[in-house]
This record gives C-alpha cells, structure tokens and sequence, in this order.
C-alpha cells in the first residue's frame, strides 16, 4: 500500500495507533488489505509505534507496503497503558501523512470492507473531519462492558451531521484544516484540543452512521481494563485541572463520588435512545460498574495530585 497513485498523490492517508499489540495489528491491516471498491494505489498506510517493540518490528518484514515508523516515545510508561505515547504515536503519524484525506483508527479496529471507499466519497463534501459509528465485535461480557463504557455513544444509528464530537479512533480529516490547526496536535494528538481548534475556525465535523469500523480486542482480562480507565481516568482528570490550586482540585474531587453512577445513566441513556444491544448491556452492568468506578478512581488521583500521569522522564530510560 506504499504506491502512489497515478497522479502521485495518495488520496488517503492512514495512521494507526498501536494500542493492542502486534497481532491486533495484523488484523486491522489485513481489513484495510480487503477494502472493496478503491484501488489501493490511493492509499497510504502508517504505523508509528514505540521503537523498542519488538513485535511490531517482527511484522513490519510482512508487510512490506505498509510505512512502519519507529518513534523514540519521550515519557516513561508501560507499554499499551500510558496515555501519551497514544497522543505522541498519532501526532507522528499525522507528520508523515501525505495524503489528501488523513484518517485514523486503532490497532484492534477493524473497518467496514468499503470505509475507504465511503470516506474519500464524503469528503467530496465541504466537512474538515468526518467521523462514524464504532461497533462491537467480540461476543464477551467484558468486551461489551469496555464497549459500552468507551463507544456506546459511538453505537449506530448515530445521526447523520454535524457534530461537535467524533472519536479518534474513527475519522478523516482534510490535510488543508488539518494543518491550519497543527500548533493543537504537532507535539501530542488530543482529540478535545484538535477538535476545538478546528470548531473555532468555523470548520465543521460532520458524523456518518455509515463511517463504520468494529471492534476486535481479543484476550481482554479485568485487570488490564481495570487499569485502562483508571490511567484515561486520571489523564482525563490532570488535565482538566492542571494549574489549578489545592482547594480547586478539592472540590473536583468531592464531585467523583458521583462519577460512576453518572457514567451509568449516561451509558443507559444511550442504549435506550438507541434501541440497541439491551441485552448486552444489561449482562454488562455489573463489569460496567466495576470500570465505571475504576475511572472515578484515576479522576479523584488525578484531581489530588494536578497530574494526568505517573509518568515522565525519556521511555527508552527505564
């Protein structure tokens, strides 16, 4: 997926973000290898990812047309859990882009067999970002709790316009607006900061229930999910206060007794309005409570401490 097209301009750029591993990684590639209904000379296909993983370097030799860019990762942190090597990984892939259309997806998404072909049709229209629904596609309790608690907003039917939110790991921006805000992502991709910056261009995002990818974490455990939404959130939370003084972050902190059961009702909310997967959800609850209270965690640690991280200090200094 590394030739240009006729013109010598790719038509759509592809970043993916390693979040889940090699063999996630494998998956999704091999998805984006099926697309129907565009040629793959439009396309170009980029992994940055953490250059001391060996893994990824093993399946870069299989994938010759994919671009794999190692990236020296600037903080410290494990592996698929710290959440600024997500933000440093994306903003090095979208340096690398060359395309007209830039996208982004996760390494264990898997897009529609026609997202390409949906994607570059449109952005024949006037919208600086388009970004779609986001499905689940393991049948395991945990797996629809993570879901639900990450993507139920995400869960089609999602209403065809503008938005003003669309996923990261679902998306394809224009490279015109997409560099004019490249001060809000060059050093870090954050989904909030990049989104805002464009809105107040008066550019507009537009969501498509027909933008799809599906979901495919496999080998999930409590203990890894249960980490993830206290790091997201404690992220979440020490930015959100960052600079603050004491009796600020206090009060912030007061408020995460309520968190999980807002988290809750929001989540309910969405499937009732939906119409979708209620059975599902309600196997789910317990787990969803379970992941709901591990974020208010990392939110009270993050609202205590002003700090979105434990980390810091050069990845490659541990």
């Amino acid at each position: 997926m590394d030739n240009h097209s006729a013109s010598g301009q790719y038509e759509l750029s592809i970043v993916i973000t390693v979040v889940s591993g090699a063999e996630h990684l494998a998956g999704c590639l091999d998805a984006l290898a099926r697309q129907q209904h565009c040629d793959p000379a439009l396309l170009e296909v980029i992994v940055p990812y953490g250059a001391e993983d060996p893994d990824i370097q093993n399946l870069e030799t299989a994938c010759p047309h994919v671009r794999f860019h190692p990236v020296r990762l600037t903080v410290s942190g494990p592996r698929g859990l710290c959440h600024e090597h997500f933000d440093e990984l994306r903003a090095a892939g979208l340096r690398l882009a060359r395309g007209r259309l830039i996208a982004m997806l996760e390494d264990h998404e898997r897009p529609d067999a026609q997202w390409c072909r949906k994607l570059l049709d449109i952005h024949g229209l006037p919208y600086a970002a388009v970004g779609g629904a986001v499905e689940n596609d393991v049948d395991r309790a945990l797996n629809w709790a993570t879901w639900f608690m990450d993507f139920g907003r995400y869960q089609n039917p999602v209403s065809e316009g503008p938005s003003g939110f669309l996923t990261d790991v679902n998306i394809a921006y224009k490279r015109a607006p997409l560099m004019a805000v490249r001060h809000a992502w060059e050093h870090g991709f954050s989904e909030p900061d990049v989104h805002g910056a464009l809105l107040a261009r008066g550019e507009t995002l537009w969501l498509s229930p027909d933008i799809i990818v599906f979901q495919h974490r496999t080998g999930l455990t409590l203990g890894r999910v249960m980490k993830e939404r206290y790091v997201w959130g404690r992220f979440f939370a020490g930015n959100r206060v960052r600079g603050r003084p004491l009796a600020s972050r206090l009060v912030w902190s007061a408020a995460c007794l309520a968190v999980p059961g807002i988290i809750l009702l929001k989540k309910t909310r969405d499937v009732v309005r939906k119409k979708r997967r209620r059975k599902e959800f309600i196997q789910a609850l317990p787990l969803l409570a379970l992941l709901a209270t591990g974020w208010a965690w990392g939110e009270l640690t993050g609202y205590i401490t002003g700090k979105p991280s434990a980390y810091g200090g050069r990845a490659d200094d541990r």
